[in-house]
């Protein structure tokens, strides 16, 4: 029975931290899969909604949650200024422009990030962080269920979105043929606006939403990006429902490593599941082969 209960308090922290990969996984497939770029500082966007979240929170007063909403606004506005500043003067070009231009993106907002904030950890508490609930004998934390909450509903909504409404359809339309969806009279820089304000959004969500859970440091966001761009590689390249599953199956994943064995085993872990896959499906799980996934 214990090893049940352990095994059941392992799977939730696992979803809590899946879904924090599947939010940051979310927007780069979106941005690769409808762009073809691929964002290496999008980490960066993650770490500065959870000091966005520590600004509006700590030293401004405002409510935890009315923080996280502030966050995502300024998630968005980030993603605008990477599309208008960084990788709109590249598209069409050398793929590897973008790239390169994405990297030193990373390390410039990374350096900057440590010279305005400093290196010591800081932490959001929240009225949440320290309440437990039990369920059937399993303590779960009410901050780790408020962002699994938050993050499955978010991922819900994104997903009816992309798939039912007006500008989903645009979005995947210039996801499969920029040419003709020009032609059809989609107008391909505002999808691009779109995408990377999406993108912004929930990475600084997923930032807000663990601040209160884990310590907030400039280089945090260089790990999450590595986590994310595992779960869009293991799920398929531009393939929305692969960065779902994937996200959320690393994260138990790793959680039952970290209870189980030791921590030193969880990057390992994630790694081999992505020499695996490249091996035995180099498309990815979800992608297709000779095309991007969906």
């Amino acid at each position: 029975m214990d090893l049940l209960l352990e095994i059941a308090q392992q799977v939730i922290n696992g979803l809590v931290i899946g879904g924090i990969y599947t939010l940051m996984a979310l927007g780069m497939t979106m941005i690769f899969g409808i762009l073809d770029q691929t964002n290496f500082a999008h980490g960066e966007l993650y770490m500065l909604g959870a000091y966005a979240a520590f600004f509006f929170s700590m030293v401004l007063g405002i409510p935890y949650l009315v923080s996280v909403c502030l966050a995502i606004l300024v998630g968005v506005l980030l993603g605008l200024m990477y599309e208008w500043l960084i990788f709109r003067p590249v598209r069409g070009k050398d793929p590897l422009n973008a790239v390169i231009a994405s990297l030193g993106a990373s390390i410039f907002i990374w350096n900057a990030a440590l010279l305005v904030f400093g290196g010591a950890p800081r932490e959001i508490p929240t009225p949440f962080l320290g309440e437990k609930v039990n369920l059937l004998g399993v303590s779960l934390n009410v901050q780790r269920l408020l962002a699994l909450a938050v993050t499955i509903g978010i991922i819900l909504a994104l997903y009816w979105w992309i798939g039912k409404s007006r500008l989903g359809r645009a979005m995947r339309a210039t996801a499969q043929n920029r040419e003709v969806a020009a032609l059809m009279g989609i107008k391909i820089g505002r999808v691009a606006e779109l995408v990377f304000a999406t993108g912004g959004a929930l990475a600084a969500l997923g930032g807000a939403l663990v601040g209160p859970i884990f310590l907030l440091q400039p280089s945090m966001g260089l790990l999450a990006v590595g986590k994310a761009f595992i779960v869009v590689i293991v799920g398929g390249m531009g393939s929305v429902l692969g960065a779902i599953y994937t996200g959320f199956g690393l994260g138990v994943l790793e959680s039952l490593t970290v209870g189980f064995l030791s921590s030193a085993y969880r990057d390992v872990i994630s790694f081999a599941i992505l020499i695996l896959v490249l091996w035995v499906r180099p498309q990815g799980l979800f992608g297709r082969t000779g095309e991007r996934g969906g």
